[in-house]
Parts: C-alpha cells; structure tokens; sequence
C-alpha cells in the first residue's frame, strides 16, 4: 500500500511539474496575449498536481489543496475560454472582481473550517465542530459552500461556453477544444468525487484517481501545444473581429430582427440616434424611418443634436449557419458632403445651361438691332448693361459660394451675432436707403460659428428680401434668440413671399428639366446652412412676407469638410465660366 500512494504521489508531482514547466514555456513564448490566460491557467493545475503530491498522507494539507482545486480550476478554466476566444464577459475590471468575489470568499470561508479546532476538515464534510466561534464558523461555511457550488456551475459555465463557442464558429479545432476542457475537467471531476468515497476507499486509490486526472491533463496539455496548434490559432479573430469592427465603423449600424426591432447597435448609431445602446426599440421608433423607406429611398434626412444630414441607408439580409434570415443590418453613412456637392455641380451647371443662355440671348438680340441702325438705341443699350449686370452677379455668386465651401465651418472662437448682423444691416442701409432694416439680437447672444460662412448666408437672406420686395418700403429684419436647441436666427421680410417651387427644390435637394431654382441664391443659403450643421425652414409671415429660419445647433460641427484641391478642380471648369462671365 506504501509503495502505491507513493507512486501515486510521484506520478501527480512529475504530472505537475511537467503542467508547471510546460506554463513557463509558454510564458516565455507568447505570441499572442490570449496564450498568458493558457499560461496561467496550466501553471494553476501544475501546482495544484505539485501540492497535492506533496501534501498526500496529511487530512489538513489535502483538504487545503482539495478546496483550493475545487474553486480554482474552474475559475482559471472559464477565464482562459473567455480571454483566448475573444469574448467579452470579462472585459472590464470590475467584471473580473465580481466573477472572482465567490472563489475568494469560499476560500477564505473554507481555511478557516480546515484550520479551525476540532475541524472535520472541507474534504472530509467540512462544518464547524468545535464550540468556539460557532458564529464565525457559521458564516464560514456558508461562504465555503456558496463558493463550491458556484465553483460547479462556473466549470458547466466554461464547459458550455467553449462548446458553444466551437459549435458556433466553424474555424475553431474542435480536438483543441476537447484537449483544452480534458485539462481541467479531469482533475476537477477526480476531487468532486474524493468527499464521496474518501470514507469507503483507500486513499492510495483516491491518490491514485488524482493522479490519473493530473496526467490526462498534461497529457492534453501536450496536445495543445503541439500537433493542437494552439500558438498558430486565432480564434479571437472570428469572435471579437466582429465585435470590433463594429465597435469601431464610423458609419451608424443597426441590426433588426423580423419584427423590425431593433437588437443590437454600435455605439455611433447610439450617439447618432440619441438611444441607449442596449434597449431594444422599434427601428421606426428609434431612427425615424422604416425599414421599406430605407430600402426604397437613395437618401434619407436626420436631424439631431449636430444639425440636420443626409444618410445613405444600405439594408442587407442577415443569415445565420443553417441559412435562415432571422433580421436585417442597416448601416447608416453619412453622405452630406457628397450630396451637397452633387447639388452644387447641377446648380451650377443649370446656371450654365439656362441662365447664361437666356442673358446671352438678350445681349446678342439687342446687340443686333443696334447694328441695324434707324432705331433708338437708348432702351437696349440699357438693356444690354442690365443683362450683363446680371451675369456679373451671378459670377460673383459662384465666386462667394466657393469660398464659402472651402472654409471650415467649426470654429472655437464665439461671434457676437448682434455685431454680425449689425454690420451686414449697415452696408445694406448704404445701399437701399429706401429700405428699413433692423436687427432684433440681444447684445449678449453669441455663438460658436464660423462668422464668414454665417455672414454669407445672412448677404444672400437680406439681399434676397430686399431686392425681390414688392412693397413701396423694404422692411427686413435679422434676429436671433437662444432655444432649448442651440440658437436660432432668422431674417423676416413684407415681400411677396418666396415662390413654392424655389423653395420646394430647396428642401427636397433635387433638380430636374421642370423643377429648379433661379438662381444661386436660395442654393448659397441652403449649402451655407448645411455647412454650419444647421437646419433651415421657410415659413409665412403674417399679414404679408417670409420668414427664414436658421436654426444653428449647440456644440456646432461641421457637416462636410472643406474640400481639397483634387476635388475643386472637378468644378472648376464650371465655376470659372460661370464668374469669368
């Protein structure tokens, strides 16, 4: 019987020393920073196989060590499958804390029982027997058997988890899984079964059980290492990849199931659409649309805390292994800048196409009966100086449009939008000085704009009021006033009102044939808008006149950049015709 416990107790310390040896090997080796969980976990069996051997024979020690194996395993069994395939359970440290909390405290619980007088000892039962401190003991072994039990259902945890994970993705080893389990199960199922037969056995039979659980797992251990191939694995790769990638897109994503929930979303849909990131919603609900108008539309409009921006929204099926489509994954990217361009070029190019022409035909026209002779020539000299007046304006529209898109819009600097306006109403006093014009800002309101951009919108809205103004006196008036938004500015006019189909094509962004502007105005105002991140709206003005809005959100961003010097040459054939002429 001597010789056997001994053998026994020599197999589990080699077993041990190999685990230890093999848990240095891969230290030193890492060539991933998953492989350090492996590391420690296999050193976590080693030394339990070395304790054990050694402390064969005496009823404390082992129950020491048997306690400690029992808890420990599965905690650095669970942890290792959680960090080496990428998931994210235990990603935070407080997280780690609460999932290590119950093996502590089991511990902690559990040596005070083994080391207490007249202790039966855990392996043994545990309990406390002796009549001292029959309170504390109480809660000790409370605490022991909390910990035992949550110690099972971790390993079941870390067991289920490593299969589902495998089961999941189809490039994980499966023999490594099984290796990888064999290495802390076995042991762990060998002291589970020790209190239940430690009185029926022999101990050179239970030491003998504990050392054929020690040897499997080195055994695994040795497989993993080699023709497992655990260094050249990366099965964090097609778990976390994933996660990552979405984690990171700066275009918004939503998944949706079939009922168009919405389950899942990264965090800049959250930021985007102002939701918590792990509350399932309705999709409408939560992004203002559904799911056949984000398949049927080429773009679609959002406004939130940054101002108002053009989405392209791209919906694409999602299948799972057995090729079901249980939802949807809609990615939300911004398209703003390109749309505004595209916008640009038709403007322009439209300014081109009908405006130039039609002057151009004025000019010629008036040019040739002139030369004609026998009239009088006055009229269409006059009429020639208007036309080309025009053209002059309209090249010096594009001029300012251009530079108003090649500034930056954010800034962080604040203008006083009183000063602003005050200056803009000065010059336009100047010249139309049959206009009354006023400004309706508090002397303290200020905003975190760009003021040329700003102050190109505000040249075009009082331009725009006083020049198309049927009334006998202009009256214009520019104010701003703070909301619950971010600030909103204004110009009012007692004009005519501007036509709907200007400002339909304004708020709809598109022109055709039939539907489109009359000029560059409405549009400068428009792009100068959505540069600032704002939002703007025409409205009626009671008895008579138009009011347009502009209304600029707090914390200003910008919806686009300034454009580089590659992407204003693409428009520089049309803009320099257009202010050559």
């Amino acid at each position: 019987m001597i010789e056997t416990l001994l053998a026994g107790r020599l197999v589990m310390g080699v077993a041990g020393i190999v685990l230890l040896g093999a848990a240095i090997w891969v230290t030193r080796r890492r060539e991933t920073a998953a492989l350090g969980p492996f590391a420690l976990f296999v050193g976590v069996v080693g030394a339990l196989a070395v304790a054990d051997a050694l402390a064969a024979g005496s009823r404390t020690p082992l129950s020491m060590v048997w306690l400690t194996t029992v808890v420990a395993i599965p905690c650095a069994f669970t942890w290792f499958v959680v960090e080496y395939y990428g998931l994210p359970h235990l990603a935070s440290p407080t997280r780690k804390a609460v999932f290590l909390a119950p093996a502590a405290l089991a511990l902690i619980g559990g040596f005070a029982l083994i080391l207490a007088p007249e202790s039966a000892g855990s392996m043994a039962g545990g309990g406390p027997t002796a009549p001292a401190l029959p309170s504390l003991l109480g809660f000790a072994a409370l605490a022991e058997q909390i910990g035992l039990y949550y110690a099972g259902g971790v390993m079941l945890g870390g067991v289920a988890l490593l299969a589902r994970v495998v089961a999941d993705y189809e490039h994980l080893d499966r023999r490594l899984a099984v290796a990888l389990s064999v290495v802390a199960v076995w042991p762990w199922l060998a002291y589970i079964v020790t209190p239940a037969i430690v009185g029926r056995v022999s101990i050179d039979s239970i030491i003998a059980l504990n050392a054929t659980g020690y040897t499997l797992s080195a055994t695994a251990v040795g497989f993993a290492v080699t023709r497992g191939g655990i260094f050249d694995a990366a099965p964090a790769a097609g778990t976390l990849g994933p996660e990552t990638v979405l984690a990171d897109l700066d275009d918004a994503v939503v998944v949706v199931d079939c009922d168009h929930r919405v389950v899942k979303r990264n965090d800049a849909a959250a930021d985007l659409f102002g939701v918590d990131s792990e509350t399932a919603t309705p999709l409408s609900a939560c992004v203002g649309f559904d799911l056949d108008t984000l398949r049927d539309s080429d773009t679609v409009e959002h406004s939130g805390p940054d101002g108002s921006r053009q989405f392209e929204a791209t919906v694409s099926p999602v299948s799972d292994r057995f090729d079901r489509q249980p939802g949807y994954a809609i990615v939300f990217t911004d398209v703003t800048r390109q749309r505004v361009r595209s916008q640009r070029l038709s403007v322009l190019n439209r300014v081109l196409r009908h405006n130039l022409r039609n002057e151009m035909t004025v000019i010629r026209g008036r040019a040739e009966l002139i030369a004609d002779g026998g009239h009088e020539h006055t009229d269409y000299a006059e009429t020639i100086v208007s036309s080309a007046d025009d053209l002059m304006s309209t090249g010096d529209r594009a001029r300012q449009v251009e530079k108003m898109m090649s500034t930056m819009a954010a800034t962080e600097a604040t203008v006083s939008l009183a000063d602003l306006a005050g200056g803009l109403v000065e010059e336009y006093r100047a010249a139309y000085p049959e206009a009354t014009l006023s400004v309706d800002i508090d002397d303290a309101l200020q905003a975190s704009v760009n003021d040329q951009v700003l102050s190109t919108v505000l040249d075009n809205l009082v331009e725009n009021a006083i020049e198309h103004n049927d009334a006998p006196t202009p009256i214009v008036t520019v104010g701003a006033r703070m909301t619950d938004d971010g600030v909103q500015v204004s110009v009012s006019d007692n004009g005519p009102g501007i036509p709907t189909n200007e400002t339909a094509v304004i708020e709809t962004g598109d022109e055709d044939e039939l539907a489109h502007g009359s000029g560059l105005g409405l549009w400068a105002i428009k792009w100068g808008v959505v540069r600032l991140g704002g939002e703007l709206t025409f409205e009626d003005r009671k008895p008579q006149g138009t009011v347009v809005t502009i209304q600029l959100p707090a914390g200003v961003e910008p919806a686009s950049e300034p454009e580089t010097e590659s992407e204003a040459e693409t428009e520089e054939p049309a803009t320099a015709t257009a202010a050559a002429d």
